[in-house]
């Protein structure tokens, strides 16, 4: 009796561990919505700016995790504040990241909403002074819709951190995103 029960859990215990063998899988996907930048440099003061970014993003999921790599691209006018050391107010920032993920995901049926955090290579090209571009973290939240197997609606927020070296200046680039997309589950 005692074996008829040991087998009877073992099976229920497989059959319940079914749906997470399906939570194994390649996703890809594009995304757009707001970046907003506030550069930081000591003896300068700097307005926020927000504007338009895309990007593309690509992943492995196993369970509860996931890696992702992921990309953007966002132009963000620099504007000054009130003490000027230096003139760069209008000029352009292009705003570039490729880097990776991981994120750790909380399954509610079609919702799935996760935690994310990340390592990238970050690039500010700004108008006519100069390239830089160094390495640099990011957190932040999101949440997946579900809808069917194969196609979700993905939401998330974003904390990007670098400082790269402009013209011999440290300039931080705190990098908040906010975006929507869509992923292909395979």
């Amino acid at each position: 009796m005692k074996r008829i029960i040991g087998f009877g859990l073992a099976a229920a215990l497989l059959l319940t561990a079914v749906p997470a063998f399906s939570q194994v899988g390649i996703y890809v996907g594009g995304y757009a919505g707001l970046s907003q930048q506030k550069p930081s440099f000591d003896s300068a003061q700097f307005n926020t700016d927000t504007t338009f970014v895309y990007g593309l993003r690509g992943g492995v999921r196993i369970l509860m995790l996931a890696l992702e790599l992921s990309y953007f691209r966002a132009g963000h006018n620099i504007s000054m504040g009130d003490f000027v050391t230096f003139q760069w107010d209008g000029l352009e920032n292009d705003f570039s990241y490729i880097g990776a993920s991981l994120r750790w995901i909380f399954s509610l049926a079609i919702l799935h909403p996760y935690l994310t955090a990340g390592y990238g290579y970050y690039t500010a090209d700004i108008g006519t002074i100069d390239k830089g571009h160094d390495g640099g973290y990011n957190f932040g939240a999101g949440l997946e819709v579900a809808f069917g197997s194969k196609i979700s609606l993905v939401v998330e927020g974003k904390y990007h951190h670098v400082s790269v070296d402009i013209s011999n200046i440290r300039l931080g680039l705190g990098n908040f995103i906010m975006t929507a997309g869509l992923s292909l589950n395979f």
